[in-house]
């Protein structure tokens, strides 16, 4: 292993959905040690049995590689019990440590009289100098005991490379556990045992460890490990100011995903929540701001999770992807909402519609579940609803004609010249150019009678859609084609008869 190449680790525990901020720490992780050219360690501490679940931790590692992120050693705690077991005798051999008898009910009874009183919580140390025969007794009895680390009075001290010098008086810290009555280690004795195993140079995690951060110093000098370098990073806060929890919306990874947000979009937004570049830029890939990327950058005042921003960045992503790319990401949303079948999806008809959908649409949604919303009216086999302000313009004296011309100028495409023919079903399908050309056509044909601009282009839309607004009408042909816009025609005639419009 080359020395002094920094090391810095991710270590979530799997006893839920990768967390938005969660998920911010692993990518300041690596981006970090991908900067500074070194390694990143994955580290699943799933020494909590009863909330631990290979589901929480299958879907944190998909969730990562889903955002790109990736690693270069991987560990579990569940695998490395005996390691944390050899170093807590050691500290017990040494006097650092004693074993600690008291039962759940009487650290029980002690927090609610703490509590009474007024007091802070913590250990009373009963156990703390019990003689040998009093040890052997309880042991001799059966009774299960926990490992507790003795803290000395002293000041603990560190300089937090986002925050600065942080102090501590050990005062205010008790006896707490290493190993617990079942045999695992607590989170602060496995992390530093771990960090020093696994020569971890840099721990960057949220702010809500800088407690935790004065137990472990104590830890890595009474065990003679190396003391890390330390960073906290904020909180993120919902745009009211409160921490962020689902009362603001989605919160993990997965919750955004299953929203339609796109991997390069989540991970950019991430990486803005407390750093920026120098130079200003808001649209990124991540590779693209390693050379930029600096520990000290990262701001120590609370991030504010924007909903608006992010879909504003997503919405760019969407834009740059290509039609083809954009027609498998949007796949699974449209199959969700039944809009098409999934037997569908190989059928190049269904594809072809898909496609011209996209190019019509990518630029008016922000996510990919709002696809399904714009497309499902060229899906269906008539027109919804008609709203009033369709109604109204069909109401015109010159919409009927208007209709008329267009759906004669449809009929009289040859198929075998103007038309691209598919393969699969034989239908056929209009191109844009060839639907400027009819409208063009149908334009000429009344011009005699001033009927132009919206007196012509809205019946048309109105007579396919039902509606007055949407993308570029020659797209709105396209996507339809030939049969199924005179299919739309008939049904709105039938709706302006049937209704004596």
């Amino acid at each position: 292993m080359e020395q002094n190449k920094p090391r810095f680790r991710f270590a979530p525990s799997p006893t839920g959905g990768l967390h938005i901020g969660t998920a911010r720490t692993a990518l300041f992780n690596w981006l970090s040690a991908r900067s500074m050219g070194g390694d990143l360690i994955l580290r699943i501490e799933d020494t909590d049995l009863k909330r631990s679940t290979k589901e929480y931790e299958e879907s944190i590692i998909n969730d990562l590689k889903w955002l790109g992120l990736n690693w270069d050693e991987f560990y579990r705690q569940s695998e490395r019990l005996n390691l944390y077991k050899s170093e807590a005798e050691r500290l017990l051999k040494e006097g650092k440590a004693y074993m600690c008898f008291c039962s759940s009910e009487r650290l029980e009874a002690l927090k609610d009289k703490l509590i009474s009183e007024g007091k802070p919580l913590g250990y009373d140390n009963k156990c703390r100098n019990l003689s040998e025969d009093e040890i052997n007794d309880n042991l001799g009895k059966g009774i299960e005991y926990t490992i507790r680390f003795k803290v000395n009075p002293k000041e603990i001290k560190f300089n937090d490379l986002i925050r600065g010098e942080i102090k501590f008086s050990s005062e205010v810290i008790s006896d707490f556990v290493l190993i617990k009555s079942d045999g695992t280690p607590s989170y602060n004795f496995a992390v530093v045992v771990d960090d020093n195993d696994m020569r971890i140079t840099h721990v960057l995690r949220g702010e809500d460890h800088i407690t935790n951060t004065a137990r472990q110093i104590m830890l890595f000098e009474s065990l003679g490990y190396k003391i890390p370098y330390f960073a906290h990073l904020s909180m993120i806060l919902g745009k009211d100011g409160a921490k962020l929890s689902k009362r603001h919306g989605s919160t993990t990874i997965t919750q955004f995903k299953e929203e339609g947000y796109l991997n390069e979009a989540i991970a950019n937004y991430l990486s803005l929540l407390s750093w920026a570049p120098r130079d200003g830029e808001e649209i990124f890939y991540l590779n693209d701001i390693l050379n930029k990327f600096k520990i000290s950058d990262i701001s120590k005042n609370p991030a504010i999770f924007d909903v608006d921003k992010l879909n504003w960045l997503n919405g760019n992503y969407i834009r740059k992807k290509a039609n083809e790319e954009l027609v498998e990401l949007v796949l699974p949303f449209l199959i969700k909402e039944n809009i098409i079948k999934s037997i569908d999806i190989n059928e190049q008809a269904s594809r072809n519609k898909i496609i011209k959908c996209v190019d019509a649409f990518k630029d008016k949604i922000k996510t990919l579940a709002e696809f399904p919303v714009y497309a499902k009216d060229f899906f269906s086999d008539k027109i919804s609803y008609y709203d009033e302000d369709a109604i109204n313009i069909l109401k015109s004296d010159t919409s009927i004609k208007v209709i008329n011309m267009f759906a004669n100028k449809l009929t009289q495409i040859s198929d075998s010249i103007k038309t691209i023919k598919d393969n699969t079903d034989n239908s056929n399908i209009l191109t844009e150019d060839l639907a400027k050309e009819i409208i063009n056509e149908v334009g000429s044909s009344l011009q005699a009678e001033n009927i132009k601009g919206k007196l012509l282009y809205m019946p048309i839309r109105a007579s396919l859609t039902g509606k007055v607004h949407g993308p570029d009408l020659p797209k709105v042909i396209s996507i339809l084609g030939k049969e199924e816009c005179l299919k739309r025609i008939n049904q709105t005639i039938s709706f302006l008869n049937n209704n004596k419009i």
